[in-house]
């Protein structure tokens, strides 16, 4: 029982996660689970967080954060970035590689076709500015994803999609 970070606990949790990673390869499985984890000791500002250490220790170029469960799950188009970086990586072409590979994950590991609802960037998916991340990023995504046969629409207010009388039928 590890109860202070150390360098100790952190050739422990590398050790842990080569297991885990090694186990998930042999079995051919897509499950980790890790539990709470120092990034500020343990990355040691080597990687932004953990899904980028797993990504590159699994060598893979595309990545996403998947909060997943059977009824819902929520993706994050960027992950453990500051506030100020999260512009620069709204952009159409990380929206198609993260609607591509939720695609495949569900088609793969859970046999269907999902249907994928956007968020808004904007409360109410809606700005006074001339430059409408919505309008001009969203948007023009998602019809392109449709064309390609992606079930996905969008965006959505997310400061109500979650509210159970306002959920949204993607069909």
């Amino acid at each position: 029982n590890i109860k202070i970070i150390t360098n100790k606990s952190n050739i422990f949790i590398k050790k842990s996660f080569e297991v885990g990673l090694h186990v998930m390869k042999v079995l051919k499985s897509n499950k980790l689970i890790n539990g709470p984890i120092s990034k500020k000791y343990f990355l040691n500002k080597k990687y932004p967080g953990i899904t980028e250490y797993i990504a590159e220790k699994d060598n893979s170029k595309i990545f996403a954060m998947l909060i997943y469960n059977k009824k819902l799950s929520v993706c994050p188009l960027t992950t453990h970035i500051p506030i100020k970086k999260v512009s620069k990586h709204i952009t159409k072409k990380n929206i198609s590689e993260k609607v591509r590979l939720l695609n495949k994950f569900y088609m793969k590991h859970r046999k269907i076709k999902p249907r994928i609802g956007i968020l808004g960037l904007n409360p109410h998916c809606e700005s006074t500015e001339k430059f409408n991340e919505d309008d001009k990023i969203l948007k023009p995504a998602i019809k392109s994803l449709k064309k390609l046969g992606y079930k996905i629409s969008g965006p959505y207010s997310a400061d109500t999609m979650f509210i159970r009388k306002n959920r949204v039928n993607f069909d």
